[in-house]
């Protein structure tokens, strides 16, 4: 066990959360069909008028600090379109945090990219929704694939470390060969995300653009089948919810993780700190055990499950229940096994 391994872990008995995410906006340069925050097909932004203000986040960094966090997340909605942003970075870099930003990049140029270096971003984490720009077109209803690439590119120009999720869809999934050859150009690190989940506001996601068994067996039998071959040998259901994870929203609800949208209090009602220590529903996720994921525990499909416990609450309402988009997964990945 390396040393990082090591402090995370310790992190976990200690309840210290580690990996801190804030929402600071829910408006957003796009409208993408698969949004979790809301349906943007009326419109890329939501009425903003109980954000939390730039007052409320310096409260918010300040109590992250104390509770021993050591990286900060900042993202939204777009963080970019933000007109705090700067400030807030600052006031975070007083404190060392490690910051990253989640962006899809787009508004991302050169005195940006520079800026957001200087005041203290070290990573940033640009989605790729598409391989072109029809898709762009048609998934996030504007055109952005050119400028997500530029963005990708300048933001490596400018000593930041870049970390770029390409989002399968059903628009997209037979040109992964496409986006990783693109990705791979500019020589920086990526992931394969393959999960779209329902809406945080409970209005249903644009599910049938999420992949369906066939796809996902499509995926398994082609050239990069090793970003779907997921393994639970060790039938693991747990994750650092609620441990050594934290998230805040742009309302100041606090959650488990912001994947695991669970209002556990607020911060405008209580110190984060007393929410962090003392909230029921967070000291129950800590204590969950092996057996009360009751579907999962006696699942013939556990030892090929990639099975998200947020991703579960979001699309079912039940944090240890069964996630109905890994078990679809699952199956694929268990019947090519037996085949």
């Amino acid at each position: 066990m390396n040393v990082l391994s090591k402090q995370i872990s310790r992190a976990k008995d200690l309840s210290q959360p580690l990996f801190s995410t804030l929402e600071i906006t829910q408006s957003c340069n796009l409208r993408c069909k698969h949004c979790y925050n809301f349906d943007r097909s009326a419109g890329a932004n939501p009425v903003q008028k109980d954000l939390l203000s730039f007052k409320e986040i310096k409260h918010i960094l300040t109590s992250l600090n104390n509770l021993g966090a050591l990286s900060l997340n900042i993202t939204g909605g777009e963080p970019l379109t933000h007109p705090d942003l700067e400030n807030i970075i600052s006031e975070a870099k007083s404190f060392n945090f490690h910051i990253r930003l989640k962006t899809n990049g787009i508004l991302l140029d050169h005195n940006k990219a520079k800026k957001l270096f200087t005041l203290g971003v070290r990573e940033v984490d640009i989605s790729l929704y598409g391989a072109d720009e029809m898709t762009y077109q048609k998934f996030c209803k504007k055109e952005g694939h050119t400028k997500t690439i530029e963005a990708i590119r300048i933001a490596k120009e400018s000593d930041l470390k870049v970390n770029v999720s390409i989002i399968l869809h059903k628009l997209n999934f037979r040109d992964l060969d496409k986006m990783i050859n693109q990705v791979e150009e500019l020589g920086v690190f990526y992931q394969v995300s393959d999960e779209i989940t329902d809406r945080y506001d409970k209005t249903n996601a644009s599910n049938e653009l999420g992949l369906n068994q066939s796809d996902y067996t499509e995926l398994l039998q082609g050239p990069y089948h090793y970003f779907f071959n997921h393994e639970n040998t060790e039938k693991s259901l747990q994750c650092g919810c609620a441990k050594t994870v934290i998230g805040i929203n742009a309302f100041g609800d606090v959650f488990p993780c912001i994947g695991a949208p669970i209002p556990c209090g607020n911060i405008r009602e209580n110190t984060l700190e007393s929410i962090w220590k003392n909230s029921e529903t967070l000291i129950n996720i800590r204590n969950l055990d092996f057996k009360d994921f009751k579907e999962c525990v006696s699942c013939p499909l556990i030892e090929s499950c990639s099975r998200s416990s947020g991703s579960a609450f979001v699309n079912t309402g039940e944090y240890t229940g069964c996630d109905p988009v890994a078990k679809v997964f699952a199956k694929a990945r268990s019947n090519l096994k037996k085949s």
